[in-house]
């Protein structure tokens, strides 16, 4: 069960989710395909510039986006905010509706200590919150394994 009723969120523009130590950007086959075509890339020439492997908790080595700085995102653009803001990834556009995030009243008030965002702004409907949480969920089971 999911806290999805009575959601209130606008961004902040504050970047914590862009640009903070220990954040990875996971990729799918999806995100990959978009932002090779955004950078007019092939998938050889965008992975060698733009990604790294992680190897996760699962012991599974994924492709992500590299950082700089170890802390802002590759695409991070001081003056612009995300250069690839149009092809981002999914785990990018569907924030802060993420499971662990949504799993409860007390999950959700706890991301705001991250995220300016949360509790202000207009209600999201219920619907629009489980579409992006659908999406995120579903984008996990296509995430590059390499």
């Amino acid at each position: 069960m999911s806290y999805t009723e009575n959601l209130k969120f606008k961004c902040a523009q504050c970047k914590n989710c862009c640009c903070l130590k220990g954040g990875v950007v996971l990729l799918s086959k999806t995100d990959l395909e978009k932002l090779c075509k955004w950078a007019e890339l092939t998938k050889e020439q965008f992975t060698e510039v733009y990604c790294r492997k992680l190897e996760n908790a699962d012991r599974k080595t994924y492709l992500c986006l590299k950082d700089k700085n170890k802390t802002e995102c590759i695409f991070w653009n001081k003056e612009k905010g995300c250069e690839a803001y149009n092809a981002r990834p999914v785990q990018c556009r569907t924030y802060p509706f993420w499971t662990k995030i949504i799993e409860s009243k007390s999950s959700w008030e706890a991301e705001k200590n991250f995220c300016p965002g949360i509790n202000e702004g207009n209600e999201i409907p219920q619907e629009e919150v489980c579409v992006q949480l659908k999406l995120y969920e579903e984008n996990k089971k296509h995430l590059i394994i390499v």
